[in-house]
């Protein structure tokens, strides 16, 4: 079954709908969700989820990602199982809902994920995969609950048109953040 979000992307893609009307998925999924995702950042500064010692703004979680000494004095690792109940409570509803099953290396190794309730994640491929075949394990993903990372990415790269729908979400979540990226 075709998510939604997935059908808009698709639909854009085929010449049937507009970029906005796929921009306008790609908002109300991370609007439903809490979850903001940014194109411009190297997961390697800061991996794994954090949270902020005390409130801070979107764009200076994004500044202080440029800098692990910087990021490390506004923010403090999660904790395994807080990490797994932010899984388990924000991506993986997010990922499940919108039909957003990615490999690590063709979205969260340069991308930055902002929850609404203040957490943020900064996921190595290696990490974000190992997260994603958990979640899939315990939603029985495609009726299985026996996903490894390198199983559930091949998987996910099967997807029919999966090149070009990743693309397209790639220039979608620049232009979401402001950067006018098109294709």
């Amino acid at each position: 079954m075709t998510r939604p979000l997935i059908a808009s992307l698709l639909s854009h893609i085929d010449g049937d709908a507009s970029r906005e009307v796929a921009l306008q998925a790609y908002r109300e999924a991370e609007e439903k969700h809490g979850v903001r995702v940014y194109d411009d950042h190297d997961a390697r500064v800061a991996p794994g989820a954090f949270k902020p010692h005390m409130p801070i703004s979107e764009e200076r979680v994004r500044t202080l990602t440029r800098s692990w000494e910087q990021f490390d004095r506004a923010l403090e690792p999660l904790g395994r199982a807080a990490e797994r109940e932010l899984v388990i409570r924000s991506l993986g509803p997010f990922v499940s809902d919108t039909g957003l099953w990615l490999a690590g290396t063709d979205l969260a190794h340069d991308h930055l994920f902002i929850f609404g309730s203040g957490e943020v994640g900064s996921w190595t491929a290696e990490q974000w995969d190992q997260h994603l075949a958990n979640w899939a394990a315990v939603k029985q993903y495609n009726g299985r609950d026996d996903w490894t990372a390198e199983r559930l990415v091949e998987q996910m790269r099967r997807a029919p048109r999966y090149q070009e729908w990743v693309k397209l979400l790639r220039s979608l979540i620049a232009e979401a953040r402001g950067a006018g990226t098109r294709s």
